[in-house]
């Protein structure tokens, strides 16, 4: 769990650098049209990669030594269930058109 959550920080930092560059350009009006494509890519990649990062730090702050499977469950499952909340939001509603 310990190297899911090294990895699930970098990739989190990782976008969460590009997205704030791009944020950036997007409101100083660099290339706007390929930005704002790549402005919806990287919102849910970054938000998955934020629940990981999250939910592995608070597993790994709660148990010390042995696994806990019910844990494990009650943390990750409610981030699941989140995320696919999130995934709806960003792909069935009509103001998510690009």
């Amino acid at each position: 769990m310990n190297t899911l959550r090294k990895v699930s920080a970098f990739c989190f930092y990782i976008l969460g650098s590009v997205l704030i560059v791009l944020i950036v350009l997007v409101q100083r009006g660099v290339g706007p049209s390929i930005l704002n494509l790549s402005l919806h890519l990287f919102d849910l990649p970054l938000l998955f990669t934020g629940m990981l990062f999250g939910g592995s730090s608070l597993y790994l702050s709660l148990v010390k030594d042995k696994s806990s499977v019910p844990l494990l469950i009650v943390i990750f499952l409610p981030l699941a269930v989140l995320f696919a909340f999130f995934a709806y939001l960003n792909f069935a509603l009509p103001f998510s058109q690009l």
